[in-house]
């Protein structure tokens, strides 16, 4: 049911969806922090007040005039719930929710859940892969804001939902959900680690069958729910040199995917997919043919015996350490390229799989200096002043039978446009080494 009265607050790509969705069936305000202090969004702000003239677009600072009980407060992903216009908002009455929420409410479709620190959207996309045929897509915090997708006639969604969607919507009703992991990450966005678990797990609250690690406490639903336990079952499991399927066994080496986390996570996708009626036989020859998504543990090349992998995607510390520790031969075999926006997070964690698995560490970024001292005990590193020379750097390291992995552990923001822009210079720089 789309509100009576709704506030946009984001001018973002989410912003801009439910502005264009919304249009003509709501009365409409719309605001962004950002105006006023930053000329690009304030000129798109004036763009978008030109384009849609049935809507009233209100200073930051003025949101107030128009809070009120009666209004849906629509809040793009990227803003805190501790921000000052959510506390000025919230004291005037109006409810917090997301574009996300909205889209749950409008659709009758079965859903499924994705959440979790590292492996949302591979495992998301796997899951529309193995859904494929029954008319599924993938959305949420991948591709399309999610209100574009209502355009698009199916049978079901997979959707990636993020914390910061979680936290601002009321439980959604799901066919199945998961939450994958949860480590430290967003410490500059959740005022706790608490506060950040605590949105991952609302997954949970109206799900029909929960799928979950059993060796992973974190990632159980406290709510009473049907529920596929991963590694708790001889049926769904991760064991030895093998994955289980519905009971059949699939050897690791014919798998798509590396990794160990991405083995459970090819069993997490696949037991929800069979929920949603998934064939066994299909289950398994998607697991043996997909191979993932760019930027994700992503063989470069191989030069001179040494391979360059591209896990740009990984911004934090758990993504790293699962890198490191899937890469490892045995013996300190890893040329790691770490660095950028720290996001507020330590780095204490990565010491024992640096001392085990690297090398040599190049640092580069912002936040460089910050990791060298959490880590710098266990391997020796150097600082770069750009990707380009942390690449040459690694390459003088790198005998053959290693890995120079790009897996920063950071944001990319300090030096990038996003990952995507950061893992494409290093494809860059490598092939031109290869070339």
């Amino acid at each position: 049911m789309i509100p009576n009265r709704t506030l946009v607050v984001g001018i973002g790509s989410t912003g801009e969806s439910c502005i264009r969705f919304l249009s003509g069936r709501t009365d409409l305000y719309v605001t962004d922090t950002r105006v006023g202090r930053e000329d690009s969004i304030s000129r798109r702000f004036r763009d978008l007040q030109r384009n849609f003239e049935n809507v009233e677009f209100i200073a930051p600072q003025d949101v107030g005039t128009i809070a009120d009980p009666n209004t849906v407060a629509l809040v793009s992903p990227g803003i805190p719930l501790h921000d000052p216009i959510i506390d000025e908002i919230r004291a005037r009455g109006t409810r917090i929710s997301c574009d996300v929420a909205l889209f749950c409410n409008l659709v009758d479709v079965p859903l499924i859940g994705i959440t979790g620190t590292n492996g949302k959207t591979t495992t998301t996309e796997l899951i529309a892969n193995m859904l494929r045929s029954k008319g599924f897509i993938s959305g949420g915090n991948i591709g399309k804001p999610v209100l574009d997708l209502l355009e698009i006639p199916v049978a079901g969604y997979v959707l990636e939902l993020s914390s910061f969607q979680l936290e601002k919507m009321d439980a959604p009703r799901l066919s199945g959900a998961t939450v994958l992991n949860i480590t430290e990450d967003h410490q500059d966005h959740h005022r706790t680690f608490h506060e950040y678990a605590a949105a991952k797990t609302r997954i949970y609250a109206q799900c029909d069958v929960a799928v979950y690690n059993k060796n992973d406490p974190s990632t159980k639903p406290t709510q009473k729910t049907s529920e596929i336990a991963v590694n708790g079952t001889k049926d769904w499991c991760v064991r030895g040199h093998e994955i289980v399927i519905a009971g059949e066994r699939v050897p690791i080496e014919n798998l798509g995917l590396t990794g160990a986390q991405n083995h459970l996570n090819i069993v997490v996708a696949a037991a929800l997919a069979h929920v949603c009626g998934a064939d066994v036989n299909h289950l398994v020859e998607t697991a043996t043919s997909y191979e993932g998504l760019p930027h994700r543990m992503q063989l470069v090349s191989e030069i001179d015996g040494v391979r360059y992998v591209n896990d740009s995607k990984a911004t934090n510390v758990a993504a790293t350490r699962a890198a490191l520790e899937s890469l490892s031969n045995g013996s300190p075999n890893v040329v790691l390229l770490a660095g950028g926006d720290a996001k507020g997070a330590s780095f204490e964690s990565l010491l024992d799989p640096i001392r085990n698995h690297a090398k040599a560490t190049i640092l580069f970024g912002r936040d460089a200096e910050m990791i060298a001292e959490a880590v710098g005990r266990a391997t020796e590193y150097v600082y770069s002043d750009s990707l380009e020379v942390a690449v040459t750097q690694a390459r003088k390291i790198a005998q053959p039978g290693d890995v120079v992995l790009l897996s920063p552990a950071c944001a990319s923001f300090d030096m990038f446009n996003d990952y995507v822009h950061r893992g494409n210079q290093f494809i860059s720089i490598v092939k031109e080494i290869a070339s």
